[in-house]
């Protein structure tokens, strides 16, 4: 009787990586014996053995979200001293605790990890696959402070270690072409879509309800929404639902949105909760200039949760999202990224208009659903094990 192969996943607790981390467990979980190696468990099933690494961490994860230059520019320089002092003991502590286990295939999450998943990987002579969130070399390459003291860094940890990268896991086709282009990376596409949700489009009122949610980060530009709020008049509302992930910019969206009588704030809510609690809105907006370089291709979790609570869906032309929403005739993309531009589109969209979109999201939301995505993972894993 053959042994059941087992995969060892490197994957650190933060918010935006336990889906990509429960989308592996759920496809792998069949015909493979899993291990999940991190600071803490991302969500702590039955499905996978969990290992903690988190002793000696301090900044190994760091990532940049500060919104100001002169905060950025003081956070950068103690993290990247510290991290150049620390990382070696943190290595070396995890290194030894996942030496001691048996696995015959690594995935692995974050771009610092890379250097230990290949020193594991390269004693047992096994493969690697990286499971990217977005292009790292360029993530935020619009900071001329973060190009000029992490870009460096980025670039080298590339160069050393995607060399020994056998696939990778990428969000979108774009970003898959430039791992490919700059360093020979061959991807297979996992986006962020979400499971499948057996619901219906709500009846659409007299008052359009629009949505939002995501993290209140100040790059993203959300502040845009009330000028599209404006436009619109009161025969509209804007529903938000924030992550405060600056605090700053939270008080600053709190305060400006206040002033706007069909602006209407919400708590947040639990992630698998997220398409039951949006089903009762009309149309899923998101308006993201492309501040850098995954902004610019960006296809987050929010669409695809859009896609699964049943609505429209009104977007500003970032290529992933636009691709989709023309495919598959979801709603309406604006030609550039100014309010006025996606203001008039979604007040030219009559009731019918909006209920047919709504009904192409519902005809559409198995397919883009994370089914199709898991299989592929599934595929993948399968044949690089052969």
């Amino acid at each position: 009787m053959m042994r059941t192969k087992k995969i060892l996943i490197i994957c650190r607790n933060e918010l935006a990586s336990a889906p990509r981390f429960m989308m592996e467990v759920n496809s792998l979980k069949h015909d493979f014996e899993l291990i999940g190696a991190g600071d803490s468990a991302p969500v702590l099933t039955k499905d996978y053995h969990f290992i903690d690494i988190s002793k000696k961490r301090k900044v190994y994860d760091f990532h940049f979200k500060y919104p100001y230059f002169l905060k950025k520019a003081t956070s950068l320089v103690i993290r990247l001293f510290l991290q150049l002092r620390t990382t070696p003991t943190h290595l070396e502590y995890n290194y030894k605790v996942l030496d001691k286990l048996n696995y015959d295939l690594i995935i692995v999450h974050h771009f610092f990890d890379l250097e230990l998943a290949v020193k594991l990987a390269l004693k047992r002579k096994i493969k690697i696959i990286f499971n990217a969130h977005e292009y790292y070399p360029l993530e935020f390459d619009n900071d001329p402070v973060w190009m000029e003291l992490i870009h460096p860094q980025y670039t080298k940890i590339a160069d050393d270690f995607l060399k020994h990268i056998d696939l990778c896991f990428c969000v979108g086709e774009k970003i898959a072409q430039k791992y490919f282009s700059e360093y020979k990376l061959k991807s297979v596409i996992v986006n962020n879509s979400k499971p499948f949700y057996d619901l219906k489009p709500c009846k659409t009122g007299s008052k359009i309800k629009i949505v939002h949610h995501g993290a209140a980060i100040r790059e993203r530009g959300l502040e845009l929404m009330f000028d599209i709020m404006n436009i619109l008049g009161e025969s509209y509302e804007l529903n938000i639902v924030l992550m405060p992930n600056e605090d700053d910019y939270m008080n600053f969206l709190m305060e400006k949105g206040a002033s706007i009588p069909n602006v209407i704030f919400h708590s947040p809510v639990e992630t698998e909760k997220i398409p039951l609690f949006l089903n009762s809105f009309d149309i899923g907006l998101f308006l993201l200039p492309p501040a850098n370089f995954n902004y610019k291709y960006a296809l987050p979790n929010k669409f695809f949760e859009f896609i699964q609570a049943r609505l429209a869906i009104a977007v500003g032309p970032s290529p992933e999202m636009k691709s989709l929403v023309e495919k598959y005739d979801l709603g309406v993309v604006s030609e550039d990224f100014s309010p006025e531009r996606l203001a008039n589109l979604i007040k030219n969209l009559s009731i019918e208009k909006i209920e047919y979109f709504k009904g192409q999201s519902h005809k559409h939301a198995k397919e883009l659903s994370s089914e199709k995505t898991e299989m592929a993972i599934r595929n993948a894993v399968i044949n690089i094990l052969k």
